[in-house]
């Protein structure tokens, strides 16, 4: 039997409480490793050292440097283009194995009959939820082709 959420803001007010509890372990324990490190003379020269040849590789790269706003918006188009296009793919397949799910529990209750344990929000759920993530994802790829737009042709004049 399900358990029942009856108080759904204490059970939120305990995930943040138990989470700041581990962020001040995680920094408790950080600090204490740098008080070590600090005690070694030895370790805070590696450590300085490392840190200024990080720093110093990257301010002075031209790998780390950007053309300019107008270039880092480009790339986070471009990105965004991606992971539409990845998460379409993504909900298409949850929604053939949702389907898919519901299908092969139909397909065990007709073999099993009256005595079957299956119920049938145990068919038709997962069939609708199936079809929801296979529509979405169907609208997240076709949605550029629909309107014309594909991702070469972003940005471009129309000739």
């Amino acid at each position: 039997m399900k358990k029942m959420i009856k108080k759904p803001f204490a059970l939120i007010t305990d995930i943040g409480r138990k989470a700041h509890l581990t962020l001040l372990q995680m920094h408790g324990s950080l600090l204490a490793r740098a008080e070590k490190w600090n005690q070694n003379p030895r370790e805070r020269a590696i450590y300085k050292t490392s840190a200024a040849f990080t720093l110093v590789g990257l301010t002075l790269s031209n790998s780390a440097h950007a053309d300019g706003f107008a270039d880092m918006f480009n790339i986070s188009a471009e990105q965004g283009d991606q992971i539409k296009e990845s998460a379409g793919k993504l909900f298409a397949a949850a929604g053939f194995g949702g389907a898919g799910v519901g299908g092969y529990n139909w397909w065990r209750k007709g073999k099993e009959g009256e005595q079957s344990q299956i119920k049938g929000g145990q068919i038709i759920w997962p069939l609708v939820g199936g079809a929801a993530l296979g529509a979405t994802g169907f609208m997240l790829i076709k949605a550029g082709e629909t309107v014309g737009i594909a991702s070469s042709e972003q940005g471009a004049l129309p000739q």
